[in-house]
């Protein structure tokens, strides 16, 4: 694999994110690497993975680059789409995902941190939501993965001003399970990487298919919704998200018009 590299220790699967050069950014391949690395640990019958970068790195994930996005569409990451696939085989994962997060997660890099069941973080550890930067838009499976970790008033303040969150406050808000020392950070994941694994497997497994299907039952009906589309679709097909993304390349400040 060129992106990742997988790897099984004491029964205990590591997802380790390796593409540092481009800040662990996604593309399209990448996020196959991790469907398949998932189905591979899942076929092994193990018990627990733990996603994280390189040791050192300074961005834990940079999110979506910004020309892996779909074409224009009535859902800006429909189901079958890369991403969502992605975060699927995470969430779906019959045993638990632990992400350890050392450094700064970006845009769809917390929806890759947030479809891991427990995350573990260090101080340097912070979270930023930045479509609103780029006009873009985000579907109901994409929102929910961040209203499953913190209330309604903390998500639209995080997706409105796209301010970055540092690991002292995410751990108040409840993103971050818990923060340790780096140096600590190997060592204390691992503790729960073996207790999880010590337990009951498919009593873990039920707990975690039941809390997911009970936060997706209003994302299941927002997603047949035909005006939930429609707002996408107007989002997506905007001035505004064209010009957030010419902008973002152009490394300038956006002008965004509201239509």
């Amino acid at each position: 694999m060129q992106f990742i590299e997988q790897s099984i220790f004491e029964e205990i699967g590591f997802l380790t994110l390796n593409n540092e050069t481009k800040s662990n950014s996604l593309n399209l391949q990448m996020l196959d690497e991790i469907v398949e690395a998932m189905v591979d640990f899942k076929k092994k019958g193990l018990r627990v993975v733990v996603v994280r970068s390189n040791p050192g790195a300074k961005v834990w994930c940079a999110g979506l680059r910004i020309d892996q996005l779909p074409e224009a569409g009535k859902d800006p990451v429909p189901f079958e789409y890369s991403l969502e696939k992605a975060l699927k085989s995470l969430e779906n994962f019959p045993g638990a995902v632990i992400a350890m997060i050392a450094g700064s997660v970006w845009g769809g890099g917390c929806e890759l941190a947030f479809s891991c069941d427990i995350l573990v973080g260090s101080p340097r550890t912070s979270f930023a939501i930045t479509p609103a930067k780029i006009g873009a838009p985000y579907n109901p499976n994409q929102v929910n993965r961040v209203l499953q970790r913190v209330g309604s008033n903390i998500v639209m303040e995080m997706f409105f001003t796209a301010d970055t969150i540092d690991a002292q406050r995410a751990g108040e808000l409840g993103i971050l399970n818990h923060i340790v020392d780096e140096g600590r950070l190997d060592g204390f994941t691992m503790d729960i990487a073996r207790k999880i694994k010590a337990n009951a497997p498919l009593a873990v497994s039920l707990i975690k298919s039941q809390v997911h299907q009970l936060a997706c039952k209003t994302v299941d009906r927002l997603t047949n919704d035909p005006k939930s589309q429609k707002e996408i679709e107007k989002v997506y097909h905007s001035f505004d998200f064209k010009e957030g993304k010419r902008a973002f390349i152009e490394k300038r400040k956006p002008e965004f018009r509201g239509e």
